[in-house]
């Protein structure tokens, strides 16, 4: 007579919930005591911009040399043309120092112009080259300890002047605000 198939046992089934009952609750356990004390560990006394800027920002205003961690940056003169089809282009006389030992390269897409309702506009880099006499300001670094006075070009599409402009040196720089009267 052939041998009968025997019945593998299972656990109960009370058994094999309580378990991973068990398991979920440690796992959810060691996830909230980690969040815990990552949050416990955050230094709320620091400035928000303590993070990912490097340098101090500065604000001041035209005719003020304004330094941040790369560069000192003074504004001398904003001016704006009647509003034409573009719309309006202003024309910022700013003076740029290298005040790093190392050559430095700056961006035109950082360099911004804020209108009166809160938004920005960057250097219209096509115009700064014009008024540039065709030399590209932002393609070569600016050397270390030098200086150069240089005119660039915002265009504002809803013909409002900008109230302030924002320079900085790098993607991470503090930069500097200048108020536009």
């Amino acid at each position: 007579m052939p041998a009968r198939a025997g019945r593998r046992r299972t656990p109960p089934v009370w058994l094999v919930v309580g378990i991973a009952a068990a398991i979920l609750a440690g796992v959810v356990g060691a996830a909230a005591w980690t969040a815990t004390q990552r949050v416990s560990a955050i230094d709320t006394t620091k400035q928000p911009t303590s993070g990912a800027w490097t340098g101090k920002s500065a604000t001041g205003l035209v005719g003020v040399p304004l330094r941040e961690s790369a560069f000192e940056f003074t504004v001398y003169r904003v001016t704006c043309a009647a509003a034409g089809a573009v719309g309006r282009q202003c024309q910022a006389t700013v003076g740029v120092r290298n005040v790093t030992p190392e050559q430095q390269v700056w961006h035109g897409q950082l360099q911004r112009a804020y209108l009166p309702g809160g938004t920005f506009v960057n250097t219209d880099e096509t115009a700064t080259r014009l008024a540039n006499q065709g030399r590209d300001v932002f393609a070569e670094p600016v050397a270390a300890g030098s200086r150069l006075v240089l005119p660039l070009i915002f265009t504002v599409k809803n013909g409002q002047p900008p109230k302030q402009l924002e320079l900085r040196s790098g993607v991470f720089s503090a930069g500097v605000r200048v108020d536009v009267p």
